[in-house]
């Protein structure tokens, strides 16, 4: 465990110092206010793309609910574009760069599935029953149950469907 904070406090380090750097590096080639400008531009595009690729993730997932499949791929990717956006905010190129990767479908889609294929993934493996059930009243006893002294039978249809 102190192996794994130590890494991650190092690499968060060296990422600031990269930022750093760049920021250097770009300033000095087109200027401070167009370094600041392209910064301030990056954060607005992303995140406008962000927003409509979110947007779009979010329709798919509640298709596959109204389906009855799980969104996990939608899930994730939208976990993905909310690092996205955290990423363009961030003030840096390294960031933003990073964050305009995880906007890409394809780039989104590869991680997606190496996630998935490391998951494990626990379930109940059952089925499900779609039925109706309708109650019927007696005219004749002025809206007064019937009575089935065997007992009550539902009459209905029913659909078996298999985990995919």
């Amino acid at each position: 465990m102190r192996s794994t904070v130590g890494k991650v406090l190092l690499l968060f380090i060296g990422a600031i110092l990269l930022e750093i750097f760049v920021f250097i590096q770009v300033g000095a080639a087109i200027g401070a206010w167009s370094t600041l400008a392209l910064i301030i531009l990056t954060a607005v595009v992303g995140l406008g793309l962000v927003r409509i690729q979110g947007l779009r993730t979010l329709m798919e997932a509640q298709q596959k609910i109204n389906r009855g499949e799980p969104p996990a791929r939608e899930m994730l990717s939208g976990m993905m574009l909310a690092i996205s956006g955290v990423l363009l905010l961030l003030p840096g190129f390294v960031s933003d760069l990073g964050g305009l990767l995880l906007l890409l479908p394809p780039v989104r889609e590869a991680l997606v599935e190496r996630f998935l294929s490391r998951a494990h993934v626990r379930g109940h493996k059952g089925h499900t029953f779609t039925a109706e059930y309708h109650y019927r009243q007696d005219e004749s006893r002025h809206g007064e149950r019937l009575q089935d002294k065997q007992g009550t039978t539902f009459d209905g249809e029913f659909e078996k469907k298999d985990d995919r």
